[in-house]
């Protein structure tokens, strides 16, 4: 079998069929199994998957260990030579797995291999790939510059550009992701500890660690609404533990306290201009502008993620 598709649910019985449904149409282009892991959702979103996909196995897990955690609970009874994670509120096109699979064997370099993220219009969404992390990335959201400055290649270098084709990336997004099964056994899968958010840039930067070089394909377009299970403060609150747990991990080891520190001035500088700064990565998060105090919020609550994933875990 070449292709495992595993789709993790959470509360997710609202809009889960789409997904399902969409997955459906393209997985007849290919040789494929799909494998839903609900993380014990407390609505019916089991009941909804097994009535509208009888054809997929569900693994319905007494626990919610988080997004990572329910992939690998996937990947543990995937049989496919390739694994392809989808997000429960993704609607991929028909061609989408063909495409990913087609680039990933021409590329066997790739080791990982996303789509191209439109909107419900048909419009490009950028949030497909990210830029990797780095002291001067970090260093102009500390002094508001990414703000200013919103996707401009030198003061917003962790946003992405559009593109067409096919591209090497730092980072894709784990909204639709391939991953080759020999890959993902030698960098070791999504790590558990990272409950939700950050573990695709996790997993991208120790697959090019180890000698892999992460692309993204056009030929594989999906629909991604994102943050459907979350609420705007919880998810700024996990998607910053995320940063942080990226910049503790991943950043050269004599610089990794500065860019915590930096990551931290950085949203206090935002909470204390909050009347006139927008929320975090709003329009780039592909959800309506939150409330501007979010940013104030988001700085009240900075123990629970400026030590990031390791330290909530320990």
């Amino acid at each position: 079998m070449k292709l495992s598709v595993i789709i993790v649910t959470y509360r997710s019985a609202g809009y889960v069929a789409r997904c399902l449904a969409a997955v459906e149409r393209a997985v007849k282009a290919t040789d494929a199994e799909v494998i839903v892991v609900d993380n014990n959702s407390p609505d019916d979103t089991v009941e909804v998957v097994r009535a509208a996909a009888p054809w997929a196995r569900v693994v319905a897990r007494g626990v919610n260990g988080g997004f990572a955690e329910g992939c690998v609970a996937g990947a543990e009874v995937a049989a496919g030579r390739y694994l392809v994670f989808v997000n429960p509120d993704a609607e991929v096109r028909p061609e989408a797995f063909a495409g990913l699979l087609e680039c990933a064997e021409r590329h066997p370099r790739a080791g990982i291999v996303g789509g191209r993220c439109i909107t419900e219009t048909g419009e490009n969404d950028p949030r497909s790939w990210w830029g990797r992390p780095t002291p001067w990335s970090v260093l102009c959201f500390a002094t508001g510059l990414s703000t200013v400055f919103p996707g401009r290649a030198l003061f917003d270098p962790e946003s992405p550009t559009t593109w067409t084709g096919e591209r090497r990336v730092p980072i894709v997004t784990g909204a639709l992701m391939l991953v080759a099964r020999d890959v993902w056994d030698e960098v070791g899968g999504f790590d558990t500890r990272i409950f939700m958010y950050g573990e695709d840039a996790d997993l991208c930067l120790r697959a090019r660690a180890a000698g892999h070089r992460p692309m993204v394909t056009d030929r594989a377009v999906f629909v991604h609404p994102g943050g459907m299970s979350s609420s705007s403060l919880n998810k700024l609150v996990l998607l910053f533990t995320g940063k942080a747990t990226v910049i503790r991990r991943h950043f050269p080891r004599g610089l990794r306290g500065l860019g915590a520190s930096m990551l931290l001035f950085g949203v206090w500088l935002r909470a204390a201009l909050s009347r006139r700064v927008a929320p975090p990565d709003a329009g780039r998060q592909g959800r309506p502008m939150a409330e501007r105090g979010d940013w104030a919020e988001l700085w009240a609550v900075r123990g629970t993620w400026r030590g990031g994933w390791d330290a909530r875990k320990s």
